[in-house]
């Protein structure tokens, strides 16, 4: 059963006082696996630089002491707090998040979804909204995702390789604001209008991937992607992988399992049949010899074959509308 926290603090004062608080416009998702200490940074981020924002925490089954703590930082924040009893993934957390945010704003215009371990920087959130609102087809805004210490550009632009699915993240035009084909979900600003027209992450992809998914549904129904260089966060790289060491180029064990997963299923959901044969031999036969020259070392094989192997069983969803029980 799926546990939703009441939030405290400003909300308790507003009951206290009888005062009326107009419903925001934007609510953050946030969801939350094993990494306190950021979360608490990223909500500290968001009250400093955008009060103006709800935000709702999503604790995805952490199963450890940081559940606990992720909890008591929601609730000192101001946050909601949803629970989930167990990790279904990014995208499932992600759609529970919103969810709730529907639910309790019926009116929300848009759902602004953030990594746990980013922080926002000043104007993030207007530029975002700024950009939607000149650009009514706009169905998802992203900006600039730096690394923590601002001095590496993780995330700035995206595109869809469909022959091979590799190198997604590529440099920026010279425009402050542009189209694209692809937005990372660290930070996404996604429109309200089509998520109450059912649009959700498919969640039959665990982790990776599944942005590029939603990115694509998203297309398909009529609307754009766009980016705005002025929307800034700062992001620390690893995730709840950071303790284990990069077994293939900078890939840990867990992201190369899942991601090989994820790519294999969007290749069978997404790609049309010449582009995904191409996508398969490029998998099965050259990112292997090209991994064993890279790594020197065999050793990534059995985890890389394994997501591969994974990726083909995964029963295939609908491409629009997709909703987590179909």
């Amino acid at each position: 059963m799926v546990q939703v926290c009441e939030p405290i603090g400003a909300s308790e004062a507003q009951v206290q006082t009888g005062a009326s608080v107009a419903a925001p416009a934007v609510c953050a998702v946030i969801v939350h696996y094993r990494c306190a200490t950021a979360l608490a940074a990223c909500l500290d981020s968001l009250a400093a630089h955008a009060p103006g924002v709800a935000a709702i925490v999503v604790e995805n089954g952490s199963g450890d002491a940081s559940a606990s703590a992720a909890v008591a930082t929601a609730e000192r924040a101001g946050a909601h707090m949803v629970v989930a009893p167990t990790n279904r993934g990014f995208g499932a957390g992600c759609n529970l998040g919103i969810d709730v945010a529907l639910a309790r704003w019926p009116e929300l215009q848009h759902v602004l979804l953030l990594n746990p371990d980013t922080a926002i920087e000043p104007g993030c959130v207007e530029a975002l909204c700024a950009t939607a609102q000149r650009h009514p087809d706009a169905g998802v805004v992203g900006g600039r995702v730096m690394s923590l210490d601002g001095r590496q550009v993780l995330f700035e632009n995206g595109r869809l390789r469909p022959w091979t699915l590799s190198r997604s993240h590529v440099a920026a035009p010279a425009a402050a604001e542009f189209t694209t084909t692809f937005v990372t979900g660290a930070l996404m600003l996604l429109a309200a209008d089509l998520l109450r027209d059912g649009l959700r992450f498919d969640e039959r992809y665990f982790l990776y991937t599944e942005d590029l998914d939603l990115c694509c549904a998203v297309r398909a129904r009529g609307r754009t992607l766009w980016i705005h260089k002025a929307a800034v966060v700062r992001h620390a790289e690893g995730g709840s992988q950071r303790d284990e060491q990069p077994i293939v180029a900078d890939l840990r064990p867990t992201q190369l399992r899942h991601m090989t997963r994820s790519k294999v299923y969007f290749a069978r959901k997404r790609l049309p049949p010449l582009q995904r044969a191409v996508f398969f031999a490029v998998a099965l036969l050259v990112k292997p010899l090209l991994g064993m020259f890279v790594a020197r070392s065999w050793r990534f094989l059995p985890i890389y074959l394994g997501g591969l192997r994974e990726g083909w069983r995964v029963p295939l969803a609908p491409q629009l509308g997709q909703r987590r029980n179909e």
